[in-house]
């Protein structure tokens, strides 16, 4: 659905509001938060480029185009998971969704002036605090919604499951050569600290991101170290977790709600995005 300037309006005053620059648009970025409606989930609220022109032009004001933070508006899992409906869309969505699921935040329109939400580090960090600055931080949710049966997807050496289970954890499984990585383990679970997986920053090859033109601003490997120092040991194996967790929250239900091992091996957001539209089926069913 589409919003006019008036249905804007009655959104009233932003909750809080986020300046930040886009990592592939070169441009500043505004986010806003504004007071959703009991049970619309979450949904972004971007420029409508079919009416206000394309990426590289200065933004109007005028219509904005609501993508609800669902599985039917995913149109894209290559690098990051991007929403979109026709022309509009938003990339790098899966970092404010884990600290959303993370800090048990829900029915909230998310108001991105911009293509893109602000990537900053990599992590979900400054999100979470964001949430907290107006309120909106709480505890993880408990873990109530049962799962029946187990999900697994497997692609070649890569897989992801949905096991059942008393509580939720999120579980991953890094086999990366590289002499600062190796083969990792991690899980975690509620009540350890949710800043354990928030503070983990996305990564990549230094090839790559100077090709793309990110090399000052994320964290990058090179043969045999990273281009700026780890936060944690398995930092990298930590933020593989946090993408899962994103992605997950697509089904239109905090997974931290659901009863079950979510375990990924080798995963990425093409994966996540599959096992989300597995366990919704087998919640609704």
């Amino acid at each position: 659905m589409k919003s006019t300037t008036g249905k804007m309006a009655t959104l009233g005053k932003p909750l809080a509001t986020y300046n930040g620059r886009g990592l592939t648009s070169r441009r500043d970025v505004t986010v806003n938060l504004y007071e959703g409606e009991p049970g619309q989930g979450i949904i972004f609220i971007v420029p409508d480029i079919e009416r206000f022109g394309i990426p590289g032009e200065p933004l109007k004001e005028g219509e904005r185009e609501f993508l609800p933070a669902t599985l039917d508006s995913v149109i894209s899992t290559t690098r990051n998971t991007a929403l979109g409906r026709g022309r509009n869309r938003l990339c790098f969505v899966e970092h404010i969704l884990c600290a959303a699921a993370l800090c048990n935040v829900e029915d909230i329109y998310i108001e991105v002036l911009g293509f893109e939400v602000p990537l900053e580090n990599g992590s979900c960090d400054f999100w979470i605090e964001l949430f907290e600055s107006c309120g909106l931080r709480r505890d993880p949710p408990e873990a109530t919604i049962e799962l029946k049966e187990p999900i697994t997807i497997t692609s070649g050496r890569r897989a992801v499951m949905a096991i059942p289970d008393e509580r939720f954890s999120v579980s991953y499984m890094m086999d990366f050569n590289h002499p600062r990585v190796g083969r990792i383990w991690r899980t975690w679970s509620p009540p350890e600290d949710i800043n354990e997986l928030a503070r983990a920053r996305t990564f990549g090859s230094l090839a790559e991101h100077i090709l793309l033109g990110f090399e000052e601003f994320v964290v990058s490997y090179t043969k045999d170290d990273f281009t700026m120092e780890l936060r944690y040991p398995d930092e990298p194996v930590r933020h593989k977790m946090l993408d899962l967790i994103g992605d997950l929250i697509l089904t239109g239900i905090n997974p931290l709600r659901i009863k079950a091992k979510f375990i990924s091996i080798l995963g990425g957001h093409q994966l996540d995005v599959e096992l989300a539209r597995r366990l919704k089926e087998a919640l609704q069913s």
